[in-house]
């Protein structure tokens, strides 16, 4: 016998018939039918999603790894390009540069590479930040 399953997904219900089909692939009669219902997925109290609870901290375990990546690749080409040592102890000791003397200090003067790829990198940093102070505000 040749059947046809027919299947309707909606957000708190599964349809679903078989078709009982002819030789030609005709649907020719109901075999079966039904549809379960879920129960709503949401806290009843608030009516927030159940699901909110796995998202949020999957949100932020996604925001730090795409954070960290972006910081990775970034650093490794400031080594490639020679803006920062390949030496790790040495990179240990650029940290030590306050990024926002050397910003400002490169309007004035030339910086040595370390020291551009030391702003840059910080520039990574603060990448988008924006603050959220009423203070700022006004």
């Amino acid at each position: 016998m040749k059947y046809r399953l027919g299947i309707d997904l909606g957000t708190n219900s599964l349809g679903w018939a078989v078709l009982r089909l002819d030789p030609a692939g005709q649907p020719c009669g109901l075999v079966r039918a039904g549809a379960r219902i879920f129960s709503d997925s949401r806290n009843p109290k608030d009516g927030s999603s159940l699901a909110s609870a796995r998202r949020l901290p999957r949100q932020m375990r996604r925001r730090r790894d795409r954070y960290l990546s972006r910081r990775g690749k970034l650093m490794s080409l400031l080594v490639k390009y020679g803006l920062m040592p390949t030496d790790i102890g040495e990179r240990k000791k650029i940290e030590n540069l306050d990024p926002w003397t050397l910003r400002a200090e490169g309007l004035n003067r030339e910086l040595a590479p370390h020291e551009l790829g030391r702003a840059l990198f910080h520039m990574n940093q603060r990448r988008g930040f924006q603050s959220n102070r009423k203070a700022d505000n006004a």
